[in-house]
């Protein structure tokens, strides 16, 4: 009888150990904060500041012109101009509470991270090789403006990329991937108040079609992404 139960714990015990070798942890490319984990900053003053145009990069940037127009307006100018509107009124239906802003309503002319007075601070999440940097206004400047208890919502880059795909059909002609408008978002959410990162990283919303790219696949993704922002970063 001994026998048959030592047996038995040793074969637990490998059982045990192969299972436990062959357990895979996810890593993401952003972190939260545990101190946020259960949070809730529904009461406080939200700023959403958006990139400049040097970090809104368009890798499919006839499409832009296709769906927006505007021939003689650069395409960053076009998507400043309706897909932020877009990203914008999708965030502001999604976080919990009422008191969300852009920061041009605080400071006339101040409208993305590069009209600040800013600095860099170098952050790593589990998918980087190194930490990369992102850039909060000075707290100098945030006091200067009433919003030293706020939590900024910072948007560091924008990528927009269209998969290559076969005479205007359904799939990628390498990957066989649908086709679709994929867009990185580089971010960081800062609490001024405790000084110190909410959220930080990539997020990724890849928005699928057929045949054509349309003007409501813009919206379509703007609004997925923002809704993907709210909940990704869950106390907002």
């Amino acid at each position: 009888m001994k026998k048959k139960i030592l047996l038995f714990l040793s074969l637990f015990t490998v059982s045990f150990a192969i299972i436990s070798c062959n357990v895979s942890y996810v890593k993401h490319p952003y972190i939260l904060n545990e101190t946020y984990n259960s949070l809730n900053l529904s009461d406080r003053n939200i700023i959403l500041v958006f990139p400049s145009d040097d970090h809104i990069v368009i890798n499919n940037k006839d499409d832009v012109l296709d769906d927006f127009g505007g021939v003689n307006a650069k395409p960053e100018a076009r998507i400043r101009k309706f897909y932020f509107p877009e990203f914008f009124s999708a965030f502001q239906s999604f976080v919990s509470g009422d008191s969300l802003f852009l920061i041009d309503g605080f400071i006339d002319g101040i409208v993305a991270i590069d009209t600040f007075a800013k600095k860099e601070i170098d952050l790593k999440t589990g998918t980087d090789s190194s930490a990369k940097p992102y850039f909060i206004p000075e707290k100098s400047v945030v006091q200067s403006i009433g919003l030293e208890n706020a939590v900024f919502v910072i948007v560091d880059e924008i990528n927009f990329k269209r998969n290559n795909f076969k005479m205007e059909y359904y799939w990628d002609d390498k990957t066989r991937k649908q086709a679709n408008l994929e867009v990185d978002l580089k971010i960081i959410v800062w609490d001024y108040k405790a000084d110190a990162p909410v959220f930080y990283g990539t997020l990724t919303e890849r928005t699928e079609f057929h045949f054509n790219m349309q003007r409501k696949h813009w919206d379509e993704s703007a609004h997925d992404l923002a809704k993907k922002t709210v909940k990704t970063v869950r106390c907002l």
